[in-house]
């Protein structure tokens, strides 16, 4: 029997936890049967041609699929033409996107056999050791957690109960897997504490740990590998957090330098012994997420998200001040008794975080969500393809929605990208207006300008920025010179027509007599003795016409017009420090 379990990944760099469960399980329960199946983790950027092509080519007896909102449209366009060619392969889903719905799904898609419902570990491994033993019919009649076609008519078995014990679950990679130089994606627990009406977590009640022992064991792996990320997709890794800080702690510990760790957490149950633990971590070590969504209380009731939005706001400053994590937050527009104003005020009191990264979401309706059961209180208007995204509704309309999502164009191409943060603080604060209002105008000159027609490149971006910002009469040298600043402080490369280079007589000369001084080195370096042109690899000085550094150190109070001279040192990726140098060593007389 050839057994193929797949995914349809959004990038090749990301990983499919789930097929992977599968697997190791199957190998460790039944051996026998498990080296009769294939993995094969296929991009929705491949050519859906050659998909087709090399699961037709195999001739498989089964093949299992993981589904999710982000491939289910992918996935049935693929196994619809599959199906007109091969009558004979058996088909059936796993996953989110056609859990809550089976039966609908069994319906519609004709090409479909049948569907594992919930957590898939043991109903898979008993169903394809039931199709080894006694066949697909009997294997489908048997299988606790399956919902299936027979005879044009959908018969739904007995739920599978959830596993007790999560230790009985092997570890999902292979050594070979661990050095794809890929995205891991790991979970130390499963389900969550709280019951979001617009979240499929809120269908799973309660949370199930994986032992702390067993976590460790997991962790050590990806260490000895060097992983360069691991994200753990725990609802809400600090829930508990006798679970969670060992954790944290361990990771800490045995850092390898290397290995960066993405959690989603609730920051409003960070205290005092999660930061004892986070102040000693290295810089880029851990990336936190923290879904805020709204801040306000209306919809926070609404959704049944009890959080209190000043204690998340001081919880996100304090981590923001260790500056050793990188902090994103989400925002979600379209949801119930939020509209288009009071999503702005939500938005605005969100930016002054600070975080590296906002996320604008959109609110996505999905089968088996609360949310779903409400569509007709809230009025909403969802698209009819995944994600289900939503298009309108009772507190925002279609046109409110569009100057959103231009919103959220421009705040992923500027602020999440880190490479405008001087040029965007300095313009909203003598602009004199709120985030949100910045943005509109931004957008506003975007669309009179028809950028957002086609495609911007990053230093386009910087062009844009810079017309915008004369536009509103602020000097084009001073404009010029903070864009220069962000754009070296975002370690891009070459000279660039839209910056000023100010000719200093002998200045490369004398750039590098100064980095050969060992006092020099010891102040910026903490070394000596290291050749010049070795250190100047992740160095880039850059001369200006205004003081920027005292710009910026006085909140845009002081701005002093004179030559300044900044060295950007890039050794450490994830802490790029910029200096201000004497300007009298590159300008004075006598060489």
């Amino acid at each position: 029997m050839k057994i193929l379990l797949m995914s349809l990944n959004s990038k090749y760099i990301h990983t499919n936890l789930a097929i992977h469960y599968l697997n190791q399980f199957a190998n460790q329960e039944i051996p026998e049967v498990a080296n009769q199946i294939e993995v094969k983790e296929y991009t929705i950027n491949n050519e859906m041609d050659n998909i087709l092509r090399d699961i037709i080519r195999n001739d498989y007896d089964v093949i299992f699929v993981s589904a999710y909102i982000w491939n289910i449209d992918a996935l049935n366009l693929l196994f619809s033409d599959f199906r007109k060619i091969n009558r004979n392969t058996k088909i059936y889903f796993g996953g989110p996107e056609v859990s809550y719905d089976a039966e609908v799904k069994l319906s519609h898609y004709a090409y479909l056999d049948g569907v594992l419902v919930g957590e898939g570990e043991v109903t898979f491994v008993e169903f394809i050791r039931l199709i080894d033993s006694e066949g697909f019919e009997i294997a489908e009649e048997k299988t606790e957690g399956i919902i299936y076609r027979r005879n044009d008519k959908i018969i739904a078995n007995r739920e599978r109960m959830l596993i007790a014990n999560l230790d009985i679950v092997p570890f999902p990679y292979t050594n070979e897997q661990l050095l794809d130089n890929r995205i891991l994606y790991y979970e130390s627990s499963r389900g969550c504490p709280y019951s979001c009406s617009y979240c499929l977590s809120s269908a799973d009640k309660g949370v199930r740990n994986f032992s702390l022992d067993r976590v460790f064991a997991d962790l050590e792996r990806f260490l000895e590998a060097k992983v360069p990320q691991v994200k753990f997709v725990d609802r809400t890794f600090n829930a508990n957090k006798k679970h969670a800080i060992p954790i944290l702690k361990y990771l800490t510990e045995r850092d390898n330098g290397v290995t960066n760790f993405h959690f989603e957490i609730t920051a409003s149950l960070l205290n005092e012994a999660y930061f004892e633990v986070l102040q000693k971590a290295r810089p880029g070590l851990f990336q936190f997420e923290v879904g805020i969504q709204t801040t306000n209380e209306d919809t926070l009731f609404s959704i049944k998200r009890p959080i209190q939005f000043e204690k998340v706001r001081e919880a996100c400053k304090k981590v923001i001040a260790l500056k050793t994590i990188h902090l994103h937050v989400d925002l979600i527009a379209g949801l119930p008794y939020e509209g288009f104003d009071r999503f702005l005020k939500s938005f605005d009191q969100v930016y002054e975080i600070g975080a590296e990264q906002l996320q604008l979401g959109f609110l996505k309706i999905l089968k088996g969500t609360l949310i779903d059961r409400q569509r007709e209180l809230h009025e909403y208007i969802v698209k009819e393809y995944a994600p289900y995204e939503v298009m309108q509704s009772k507190y925002l309309s279609y046109s409110e929605m569009c100057r959103l999502k231009e919103i959220e164009s421009l705040v992923e191409s500027y602020y999440n990208s880190g490479k405008f943060k001087i040029t965007l603080a300095f313009l909203i604060s003598k602009m004199k207006l709120s985030p949100s209002q910045f943005y509109l105008k931004l957008s506003d000159y975007f669309l009179e300008k028809s950028y957002f027609n086609s495609p911007v490149g990053v230093y386009r971006l910087y062009e844009i920025l810079f017309e915008f910002g004369i536009s509103y009469h602020f000097s084009e040298a001073l404009i010029k010179d903070l864009l220069k600043y962000d754009y070296y402080a975002a370690n891009l490369k070459g000279q660039k027509e839209l910056f000023n280079y100010v000719e200093l007589p002998q200045f490369n000369q004398r750039r590098l007599e100064l980095l050969k001084d060992n006092s020099f080195q010891a102040q910026f370096f903490n070394c000596s003795d290291v050749p010049a042109k070795q250190l100047l690899k992740n160095l880039e000085f850059i001369t200006l016409s205004y003081d920027i550094m005292t710009l910026i150190e006085t909140g845009f109070e002081m701005l002093n017009e004179n030559l300044s001279v900044v060295m950007f040192d890039y050794h450490q990726d994830s802490n790029i420090k910029a200096y201000r140098l004497d300007e009298n060593y590159f300008t004075e007389k006598g060489d």
